[in-house]
């Protein structure tokens, strides 16, 4: 039997991304010694009063359909995290809660965007964004960012690629997988350069809570362009809650009705004891700080043992949870390194083809684990980069 044409949308090669990684789960189980850095999953345990507020939501019921934009409580709440965050002006008819920052996006791009249209992304991009747009049936146009200006944004080449079929721009930041973090100025000319051209502007921002040397920026702290902005947020890294599946929507009315709309049509809303613990969640702003800390030590442990590499370049991030690895001087790509690098030291790393075919040459690593593994995941790839290169 056939499948439809959608199949073949949603399974491109980043689709493939993640086949390493499964396979180092497997060797886990096998009883193998390995360091997994591949899944962008916080390794710590969602804050003991969070999983409470479950246990008491649960306990009272709270097992019913909820109104498919969401709890009222919850939309309040993320409204007053959002105000915090970009400025005063946004109220709960601006916000819509999803299962998940993925299905948001999701969901987005099935009420922005269709066949023949354009969506514009920037790369490195995430690997799942390819078929986030094309589900919908629109056409990538992708803006390969420059390593050497540690993947800002190029105002320049993005108004070149604007033509009547743009629908939308999509941008992540700090992004996954560079760790960049956009300015606010190059934020706000981009917000400015959409609304000049009636597109939306998509920005995926569920890392805004690991910046380390910069601040979290956003195109919607922008006031006179928010008719065009649509940002996608959650609580997967902030609060460490990415198995809960909550993440939220914030746009102007007529984007929220639409995915009201969809949520009637595909999940019929978000279970009610998820949504009353992530209003406990975003009560909390020491979990954040916590975290956030942490991954810094992290990275600054991780970076200080891979210094001692004369073969693998990177770029340090400035947010996230991530670094990209250059390792086109060992003579591999990143996929036969990745694969090869698992065999012979036991570390698990995503391979950078999934995050643009200019990436084919890096390898995505994630600060996932205590700093001691970090640290000997670290010597693990400078030996194995040592012996390709000897």
């Amino acid at each position: 039997m056939k499948t439809s044409e959608l199949t073949k949308r949603i399974s491109g090669p980043s689709s493939k991304a993640w086949a390493i990684g499964d396979r180092a789960f497997k060797l886990i189980e096998e009883g193998k010694d390995i360091i997994h850095l591949g899944i962008g999953d916080p390794d710590f345990d969602t804050p003991e009063p969070i999983v409470n507020a479950i246990g008491s939501a649960l306990g009272n019921g709270k097992t019913h359909y909820s109104p498919l934009a969401g709890e009222m409580k919850l939309r309040e709440k993320i409204a007053v995290h959002a105000n915090s965050l970009y400025g005063d002006g946004v109220e709960s008819e601006h916000i819509a809660v999803l299962p998940g920052a993925q299905a948001a996006l999701f969901s987005s791009f099935l009420c922005i965007s269709g066949c023949d249209d354009e969506v514009i992304i920037l790369e490195p991009t995430y690997a799942t964004y390819p078929a986030v747009i094309q589900a919908s049936g629109a056409k990538l146009i992708t803006i390969v960012l420059d390593r050497a200006t540690d993947y800002q944004i190029n105002l320049s080449e993005i108004k070149a690629a604007i033509t009547k079929k743009t629908r939308a721009i999509l941008i992540n930041s700090p992004c996954n997988p560079s760790g960049v973090i956009f300015s606010q100025q190059d934020l706000n000319d981009l917000a400015k350069l959409c609304k000049q051209n009636d597109i939306w502007l998509v920005s995926d921002e569920v890392y805004w809570s690991l910046t380390y040397e910069k601040k979290h920026y956003s195109a919607y702290s922008q006031r006179e362009t928010r008719s065009n902005v649509i940002v996608v947020n959650s609580l997967s890294k902030s609060h460490a809650m990415s198995g809960w599946r909550i993440g939220w929507v914030i746009a102007p009315p007529v984007i929220i009705d639409a995915l009201t709309d969809l949520s009637q049509a595909q999940y019929f809303g978000v279970n009610q004891f998820v949504q009353l613990a992530a209003v406990k969640a975003l009560m909390d702003d020491q979990s954040p700080k916590k975290f956030q800390n942490i991954f810094k030590a992290r990275r600054d442990a991780f970076l200080s043992k891979l210094d001692k590499s004369t073969i693998l370049r990177y770029t340090k991030p400035q947010g996230g949870m991530f670094v990209l690895i250059d390792v086109s001087s060992t003579g591999l790509d990143g996929e036969a390194f990745a694969e090869q690098l698992l065999d012979d030291e036991g570390v698990a790393v995503v391979p950078g083809f999934g995050f643009g075919p200019s990436m084919k040459d890096t390898i995505r690593l994630g600060f996932l684990a205590d700093t001691p593994k970090l640290e000997e995941a670290a010597d693990r790839l400078v030996r194995f980069a040592a012996s390709l290169a000897s």
